[in-house]
């Protein structure tokens, strides 16, 4: 069973995504602010699979410049 912060993680990043390509930057900022919150959450283990998502999320921005 995924945990529900595994839920939020992977929502949040697809929201960014979507934001970011539809070039809403503002939105898209919003988003990529709430997956650094949630990496700085104090669960241990959990935050790894969030580091993985603000990860993603910062090589969406690297790959489109």
């Amino acid at each position: 069973m995924a945990r529900r912060s595994d839920t939020l993680e992977r929502i949040t990043l697809l929201l960014f995504k979507v934001a970011y390509r539809q070039n809403r930057l503002d939105v898209a900022e919003h988003f990529l602010r709430a997956l650094e919150t949630l990496e700085r959450h104090p669960e241990g283990q959990e935050s790894t699979r969030c580091r993985c998502a603000v990860m993603e999320a910062y090589g969406e921005l690297i790959r489109r410049h």
